[in-house]
């Protein structure tokens, strides 16, 4: 792959990233390279290998025989997948307050100003979502183990598309924003614990918020399933009546 190859790929890969955080591409869509490289302005190549890509992160399945998929997730997979990013991010954190550096602080700094910046604004969701996620990132960088940041990556990809649900409206921004600002102090003060803490309230927050929002969103379905399903079985009756010549 050439340098240009290669960097196109990488901006393929991105803007479909942005387009299922900011639900453009919906759960359970299934995404046709063909379609995706007309709207994007590329050709297939790219969005295939961005595709194999975004399906290592898990924001995106392979059907066999039948193509790319957006994932649909249940509240029990977000528990099981929010309790092992605690596990990690929780150490995570402990060891980026022992031994951030002062470009990390400086960093950390730059990103708060620009998503201070964001508003809850559709234009706006996608880039709040990447600095949501550009911090924690930095924080895994600056746990200075490469085993741990590579987890901690691998498990943030993964919850691009939650964390765009967790920061959905301008209330939500600003509580994350004050939140990272809080931990932003607390590594400067190298206070662990304090740190470990915070962390700890932030993900179980936002664990809990996002299983409400899926069981809400599964029972409205399922409700909406057996409303259909009674309709169904009610017809059906009826016009097996009509076919005896049981109505009158």
């Amino acid at each position: 792959m050439t340098a240009l190859s290669a960097l196109v790929t990488d901006e393929t890969y991105s803007r479909l990233r942005d387009m299922i955080v900011a639900n453009v591409l919906q759960t359970g869509q299934k995404l046709v390279d063909r379609d995706l490289a007309e709207i994007l302005g590329v050709s297939r190549t790219p969005v295939r290998e961005a595709l194999g890509r975004l399906a290592m992160t898990g924001l995106i399945e392979q059907r066999a025989r039948r193509g790319y998929y957006v994932c649909r997730f249940s509240a029990e997979q977000i528990t099981d997948l929010y309790e092992f990013r605690k596990m990690l991010e929780l150490h995570s954190v402990a060891m980026a307050v022992i031994n951030a550096t002062p470009e990390h602080i400086s960093t950390f700094k730059s990103i708060l100003k620009d998503l201070k910046k964001l508003t809850a604004k559709p234009e706006d969701h996608a880039k709040a979502v990447k600095l949501d996620m550009d911090i924690h990132k930095l924080i895994a960088l600056a746990a200075g183990n490469k085993s741990l940041q590579e987890a901690m990556n691998n498990v943030l990809d993964k919850l691009m598309c939650f964390v765009a649900v967790e920061i959905a409206d301008q209330n939500a921004l600003a509580t994350a924003y004050k939140e990272h600002k809080m931990l932003l102090g607390l590594i400067e003060q190298r206070d662990v614990k304090g740190a470990v803490n915070l962390m700890r309230s932030h993900i179980d927050n936002a664990q809990n918020n996002l299983v409400r929002v899926f069981q809400t969103r599964d029972e409205f379905k399922k409700s909406i399933l057996s409303a259909t399903l009674s309709t169904a079985e009610k017809a059906f009756a009826t016009d097996r009546r009509v076919h005896l010549g049981d109505v009158r």
